[in-house]
C-alpha cells in the first residue's frame, strides 16, 4: 500500500459516493476566489522578513472559508465583508503561531507574549515579540480578540474555545511521539488544534447574524466543527511522514499507536513505517474515518436547509478546496 495514493483513492471515492458534488467541476471557481482575495493590506506589505505572498494565500483561505459561513448562514454582504476578514487574519495568525511553534521551535517565545497573557494566567510569562513573525501574530491575536470582545454576541463560548485551542497547540508542540503518551488526551489536542479553528471562524460568523437564533448557532457550529475534521484529517493523512520524520503526533499516528503501543519503540524507521502501514491497511483507518468525517460534513449541512443551488456550490468548492490542500 501506498499511503497518500490510498488515502487520496478511499477520500474522494467515499466522497462521491455520498452524493456530494466532484472536486474537478469546481476547481476553477475555487482557484478564482483564492484570486480574488484583498490584494492590498497595507499590515501585509509592511510586514519585514516574511513572505508577503505566502501570507497573502494564507489570509486568502481564512476569508474563503469566512465567506462561505456568510453565505450558508444568510450575512448581508456588508456583514460577510467584516466576517471573512476576521476570518482571514484569524487563520493567518493562528498558522503563523503553528508555523513558529512546530517549526521554528518557538513555543515558549510564542506562547508567553503579551497578547496570550489572558490564556496563560501567568504575568511571570509576558514577553514582547523578538521577531518580525512573532510581532505579525502578536498584532493579529491583539486584532482578533479585540473583534471577539466588540462584535461577538456569544463571546464567552468563543473565548473558551480560543484558550483550549492555545492549550492545545502548547501541548501537541512539546509532546513527542513515545511508547507512554496519553493518547486520549492527544487526540483531542489534535482535534482542538486542526479542526478548531474552523469551528471558531463559524461560530463567529453565525455570532454576527445573530444572537439569539439558537437552531442556526447550533447547526453552524456543527458546520464548523465538521468542516474541521474534514481539513483535519486531509492534512494529517498528508504530513503523516513529515510528521513521523520530527516525531511530532498525528491523528494516523496516534490511531496506529492505540492499535500496537510499541510501535514507536523501536529506532528503524523502515520498520515503524512497514507496522504503520499494517495497522492502517488491517483497521482500515482510511476507509473508516472517511466515512464517519463526509457523512458527519454532508449531515450537518443538511441541517441547514439550504437551497440546493446554494449547497451544491458550497460543498463543491470545499471538495476542491480539499482536493487543492492535498496536493499543496
Amino acid at each position: 500500500m501506498e499511503w497518500h495514493r490510498h488515502f487520496q483513492t478511499v477520500f474522494f471515492k467515499t466522497w462521491l459516493n455520498a452524493g456530494l458534488p466532484d472536486h474537478e467541476n469546481f476547481l476553477s471557481p475555487y482557484y478564482l476566489i483564492l484570486e480574488e482575495r484583498n490584494k492590498n493590506l497595507e499590515w501585509i506589505d509592511n510586514s519585514a522578513g516574511i513572505d508577503h505572498r505566502r501570507l497573502y494565500d494564507v489570509y486568502g483561505f481564512g476569508a474563503t472559508v469566512g465567506k462561505m459561513f456568510g453565505a450558508m448562514f444568510g450575512l448581508t454582504a456588508e456583514q460577510i465583508n467584516c466576517t471573512s476578514d476576521w476570518c482571514g487574519r484569524f487563520n493567518l495568525g493562528i498558522s503563523l503561531f503553528d508555523y513558529i511553534s512546530d517549526e521554528l521551535d518557538g513555543v515558549t517565545s510564542v506562547s508567553s507574549l503579551k497578547v496570550f497573557q489572558p490564556f496563560t494566567k501567568d504575568e511571570n510569562l509576558v514577553a514582547n515579540p523578538s521577531t518580525s513573525a512573532e510581532e505579525l501574530v502578536s498584532n493579529l491575536a491583539a486584532s482578533v480578540l479585540q473583534d471577539v470582545e466588540n462584535f461577538c454576541s456569544n463571546k464567552n463560548v468563543l473565548l473558551k474555545l480560543l484558550q483550549q485551542m492555545f492549550e492545545a497547540e502548547d501541548f501537541i508542540s512539546t509532546t513527542k511521539l513515545s511508547t507512554h503518551a496519553d493518547l486520549t488526551k492527544i487526540n483531542k489536542a489534535l482535534y482542538l488544534k486542526s479542526a478548531g479553528p474552523f469551528k471558531a471562524m463559524a461560530e463567529y460568523t453565525a455570532s454576527i447574524k445573530t444572537a439569539d437564533d439558537f437552531i442556526l448557532l447550533r447547526n453552524a457550529s456543527a458546520v464548523g466543527n465538521a468542516l474541521g475534521h474534514c481539513y483535519w484529517l486531509i492534512d494529517d493523512a498528508k504530513d503523516v511522514w513529515d510528521d513521523l520524520e520530527a516525531g511530532q503526533w498525528n491523528v494516523f499516528l496516534q490511531m496506529a499507536a492505540e492499535k500496537d503501543p510499541l510501535i514507536f519503540s523501536t529506532q528503524n524507521d523502515a520498520e515503524k513505517k512497514e507496522r504503520l502501514h499494517n495497522c492502517w491497511e488491517q483497521s482500515d483507518h482510511a476507509e473508516i474515518m472517511s466515512g464517519q468525517i463526509i457523512k458527519e460534513l454532508a449531515d450537518a449541512v443538511g441541517r441547514m436547509e439550504l437551497p440546493d443551488d446554494l449547497k451544491n456550490h458550497t460543498l463543491g468548492i470545499i471538495s476542491a478546496s480539499l482536493w487543492q490542500w492535498y496536493h499543496s
